[in-house]
């Protein structure tokens, strides 16, 4: 089974941009082309090891900022700035990891290759309006998860909690970011909600990230 992590929300990774997380310990760069499609790969430019995430995006490419070294959507580099008129060797090539948006969340599956009709994809859940990530201060994914439902009578599974908030359908998907620092991506299961709404959903998790942020941290096992 394809183990799945919430990386984002799908509208924080702009067309043309590029941007740095971590899944399952390590570092990724993701980055969206310019026709839309979202990228996940390892931060780490084959070269001479540049974080990729650094680097900017033309088209469908991504382009490394220390040498310039160009790389397409499969990860291939296409372009040498020193050497323009060589063929880049095919060893110049980045880890690319699969990909999947759904629910307004990007997902991330630590597993090298892109994405195919074949793979285990991550619980379909279905159009929403994202509402806002926060960083929170906590190193377990099961007190967080223990906290949705305490607090707001989620149903948690992994990664993902489903819920209400004041009556508003919510999803709540937790990314691990570090051995310190838990992410909670948030968006809003109804197509038709405003702007009041979606207000309300993000102060709720400020509110929850500044209460769970602020208690006792006890001590793991």
């Amino acid at each position: 089974m394809t183990e799945w992590v919430p990386v984002a929300l799908t509208r924080d990774i702009e067309s043309g941009s590029a941007t740095a997380t971590t899944v399952a310990g390590a570092p990724v760069a993701l980055w969206r082309a310019g026709n839309g499609t979202v990228h996940a790969w390892a931060d780490r430019c084959p070269h001479r090891g540049m974080r990729l995430s650094l680097g900017f995006v033309r088209g469908d490419r991504l382009i490394c900022l220390y040498h310039g070294w160009q790389f397409d959507a499969d990860g291939s580099c296409r372009h040498i700035p020193a050497h323009p008129g060589l063929t880049p060797p095919s060893l110049a090539h980045t880890v690319s990891y699969r990909v999947h948006e759904t629910g307004s969340i990007v997902w991330v599956a630590p597993v090298p290759g892109e994405l195919d009709a074949s793979d285990d994809a991550p619980l379909d859940l279905g159009t929403a309006v994202p509402a806002c990530s926060v960083w929170i201060e906590s190193d377990r994914l099961d007190g967080l998860g223990r906290a949705l439902v305490a607090e707001a009578g989620f149903d948690v599974s992994g990664t993902v909690a489903v819920g209400e908030i004041h009556g508003v359908p919510v999803i709540a998907a937790i990314q691990i970011v570090t051995a310190r620092q838990t992410a909670l991506h948030t968006a809003v299961r109804d197509e038709t909600a405003d702007a009041d709404v979606i207000a309300l959903v993000v102060r709720w998790a400020h509110e929850l990230r500044d209460r769970i942020g602020t208690a006792p941290r006890a001590v793991a096992s």
